[in-house]
């Protein structure tokens, strides 16, 4: 008769931001393919920046260019008692995250939402954009994304008055994305 220990079998996870670098490129194809299947995010990213027709304050969006931009991949380490130098924990990519030219994007795949990873995630993401010299950030969000609209309102990110976008996707579905900012000054 085999007697288990209770803790023996246990998982307990870990996060932690990593830049994204070449070594990971591969790994952040694949979760880029998953988090497409799971989400209309990056699909209604891509039309909104082909459909977009408000003009562009080239001051500005000079200002944001010289700005250094940035890519993180949230990475999961499940740990157990049988972890060793032979058998390592299993580590690997949960979400990504990335600020360019003043604008957040983040996802996370589904089963790992709402276990606060967005929040970390885009906090640590403002900290680094206050280290590095933005005085702002945005990102559009569709307004039928109560979670995600949420998180931002915690985070402080104000919606722009005015700025909301509407958006057809190849499959004829028709969301409506608002702009919202922070002041980082």
């Amino acid at each position: 008769m085999m007697v288990e220990n209770p803790g023996e079998n246990e998982v307990s996870l870990s996060y932690c931001l990593k830049g994204l670098d070449l070594q990971h490129a591969q790994v952040a194809q694949d979760l880029l393919a998953v988090l497409k299947q799971e989400s209309d995010t990056f699909q209604l990213a891509d039309e909104l920046a082909r459909q977009q027709s408000q003009s562009i304050d080239e001051e500005e969006l000079d200002a944001e260019t010289t700005l250094p931009a940035k890519t993180w991949l949230v990475w999961a380490e499940a740990e157990t008692a049988k972890d060793s130098d032979d058998n390592p924990a299993l580590s690997y990519p949960v979400g990504i995250g990335s600020i360019s030219s003043g604008e957040v994007g983040i996802a996370i795949l589904h089963d790992y939402q709402n276990q606060g990873l967005g929040r970390l995630t885009i906090q640590s993401m403002i900290d680094w954009a206050v280290q590095v010299g933005y005085e702002r950030l945005w990102l559009d969000v569709d307004i039928t994304n109560a979670p995600a609209r949420h998180l931002y309102d915690g985070l402080g990110f104000a919606v722009v008055p005015g700025a909301e976008q509407s958006v057809q996707l190849p499959n004829k579905r028709q969301a409506t994305l608002e702009r919202r900012e922070l002041s980082l000054v």
